[in-house]
């Protein structure tokens, strides 16, 4: 019942102004079983989804099994979706967006959820705030220009960002302290100048494995910081023109150590 309740909503607010330009859905839900779907065709649109809130405040919190989808075609688009801690788990999240100038921005919390972005076109923006153990996360860019960002905590998880196309690609992990058992994922392929980031940061991390990957024409610069803890990194740019990475790796007690780093036109 509250599948339904919430998607004929959605159907009569997006219904009219479908391929209108600067319109804004807004959507607050909460409970276990809720499906959004958001459809947004035009110019300057905005969506917005919360769940796990009730108006907004911090009284109640549960997002469970949930399926929200923000699907928006047209240039400068925005598309936020946002949950609560405790209580937000097997989850799936998803931001499509095709155009130029879009953001997109997921701030999510806990377990077990599957969070993706995927953005086709020019001058993108996308951004996952989110913390929790046994996540997946994923921003997915091809066109010229773009920018994503991830800032990831909790365990047992797996963060990954591919870039491909033209223009410059600029990509960013950063993770806290006591994060362990993770997979840190930076693909960038295609023309133009590449910058890749992966950072652990503080407090011990343990177990994590780092790989940074760039490939094709255009300068690649990879940065990548792990303080403490075991690790894995492998890292690998290819193409013909200049190559330059930054490691920096840290471990002030025992710990197991595997280190790779290709650079070949």
């Amino acid at each position: 019942m509250v599948v339904a309740i919430v998607r004929l909503l959605l159907i009569s607010l997006i219904s009219l102004p479908l391929w209108a330009a600067d319109n804004t859905v807004e959507v607050r839900t909460k409970g276990s079983g809720t499906e959004i779907l958001v459809d947004q065709i035009g110019a300057g649109n905005t969506a917005r989804v919360w769940c796990g809130l009730s108006d907004g405040t911090f009284d109640t919190h549960l997002c469970t099994n949930a399926d929200i989808d923000i699907d928006q075609t047209g240039d400068g688009n925005l598309a936020k979706a946002y949950s609560q801690f405790t209580n937000h788990t097997n989850n799936e999240y998803t931001i499509q967006q095709e155009g130029d100038n879009n953001t997109a921005y997921l701030d999510l919390d806990y377990s077990n959820n599957v969070t993706t972005i995927t953005q086709i076109g020019n001058d993108d923006y996308a951004e996952i705030y989110m913390g929790g153990d046994n996540n997946n996360y994923i921003i997915s860019q091809t066109g010229d220009d773009f920018y994503a960002k991830m800032y990831a905590f909790g365990d047992y998880s797996d963060w990954t960002i591919t870039q491909s196309g033209t223009g410059n690609h600029n990509a960013y992990i950063k993770s806290c302290g006591n994060c362990n058992n993770n997979d840190a994922t930076i693909t960038q392929s295609g023309s133009g100048a590449k910058d890749g980031d992966i950072e652990f940061r503080n407090n011990p991390s343990d177990n994590n494995t780092v790989n940074l990957t760039q490939s094709g024409n255009g300068t690649h610069v990879g940065n990548i910081l792990v303080k403490q803890g075991s690790y894995t990194v492998n890292a690998t740019q290819s193409g013909s023109t200049n190559q330059n990475y930054t490691v920096t790796l840290d471990c002030t007690g025992t710990c197991n150590k595997t280190i790779t780093v290709n650079q070949y036109d």
